[in-house]
């Protein structure tokens, strides 16, 4: 059996075994609610029988996905932390009263949370304003302003009104330069109209590509994206008022080709130019800070589109050493969008929707 086949396998095992146990636990606990646990079981699983055709490209294919995608992923993500909820709670508690209390307090936590969540990924939408300061960033681009949104994973429910909103409210900030960093649409290349239809005439944003983009049909991405408002920088670079934006293609990039080539895209900037590094995810960091590259802007981690914002807390730091809001290296800097759109369930808790206003600063 090959590698691949037994991780597939341990994941399906280990996913059946959340659900096994979620559902055994809920209807043994709750009897009376045996219907609706049923019920949102089976639909939080249909997705599993569609996934063959998820990448067929057709109205039946993507109607699937955006249908049964965000309860199968709500269902996943309830299973999980339910399971190991409740078998915490069985070793410290033991009486099946006190369990069962534990378990429809943290079944309501979860309705509540639910509905807050929904509303904070449709309707909200963060305009962070972020001063940076640069050394030897000359002074005619002191006070220069970039917008920085991400994220947008726009597909077949994506609203065209808030697309349009999120243009809007960025216009309204009176940017030099708008970039999208990365993740422009949900995977499928079919939804590129409705993203270009919301920009407003009047604004040319510059992009990169993310991994949802190569998970799709990049090439075909690209080609759709050639002749628009969106100038789209592959490994390459556009100078705007002697500051470079140097952008490089994304590092889920499946050919040579579309791998990302900083020294390619640097190479592209003019000597007098002053280079700012364009990635959709973090990890371009580390090669910025080896080519003393001043700033780095960047998104990709959604703040795991939960976490509290004051204190720097999201999720998505679990996982990633750079996950939200601005770090700083020695003479580098990057900063971290946390999603202006969301990924297939419209949930964000703490982490509302961010539109990111850099000024830059001469040090």
């Amino acid at each position: 059996m090959s590698r691949v086949a037994i991780i597939v396998t341990a994941v399906l095992a280990l996913f059946i075994a959340f659900n096994v146990i979620t559902i055994w636990t809920l209807v043994r606990l709750h009897p009376r609610r045996k219907g609706i646990v049923i019920a949102l079981a089976t639909i939080g699983n249909v997705m599993w029988c569609f996934f063959p055709l998820l990448n067929a490209r057709t109205d039946f294919s993507r109607a699937v996905r955006a249908i049964f995608g965000p309860p199968w992923f709500a269902w996943l993500c309830f299973a999980m932390v339910y399971s190991v909820f409740i078998a915490l709670v069985a070793l410290m508690l033991r009486r099946r009263s006190r369990i069962q209390m534990a378990s429809r307090l943290f079944l309501w936590i979860t309705l509540v949370a639910l509905i807050v969540g929904v509303y904070g990924a449709l309707v909200p939408l963060r305009v962070e304003h972020v001063p940076i300061a640069l050394k030897n960033l000359p002074p005619q681009l002191d006070g220069f302003r970039v917008a920085l949104i991400a994220d947008l994973h726009v597909g077949l429910f994506s609203r065209s009104s808030r697309l349009r909103q999120i243009f809007d409210v960025t216009r309204a900030q009176s940017p030099d330069v708008v970039v999208l960093a990365g993740d422009l649409i949900d995977d499928d290349p079919y939804f590129t109209p409705k993203l270009l239809a919301s920009i407003p005439s009047d604004l040319s944003p510059i992009a990169v590509l993310g991994n949802h983009e190569m998970y799709g049909e990049p090439m075909e991405m690209i080609a759709r994206l050639r002749g628009s408002r969106v100038r789209l920088l592959v490994n390459d670079a556009v100078v705007l008022r002697e500051l470079c934006f140097a952008g490089i293609s994304d590092y889920a990039a499946r050919t040579d080709a579309l791998k990302p080539n900083i020294p390619a895209a640097l190479a592209r900037c003019s000597a007098a130019s002053f280079p700012i590094l364009l990635s959709h995810q973090p990890r371009a960091f580390l090669e910025a800070r080896q080519r003393n590259i001043a700033l780095t802007l960047c998104a990709h981690s959604h703040g795991g589109q939960c976490g509290f914002r004051p204190l720097r807390w999201s999720l998505a730091g679990l996982f990633l050493p750079y996950h939200m809001g601005l770090y700083r290296r020695g003479e580098s800097q990057l900063y971290v969008n946390t999603g202006t759109g969301y990924w297939l369930l419209p949930w964000r808790l703490g982490i509302t929707p961010e539109i990111t206003l850099i000024e830059l600063r001469r040090r």
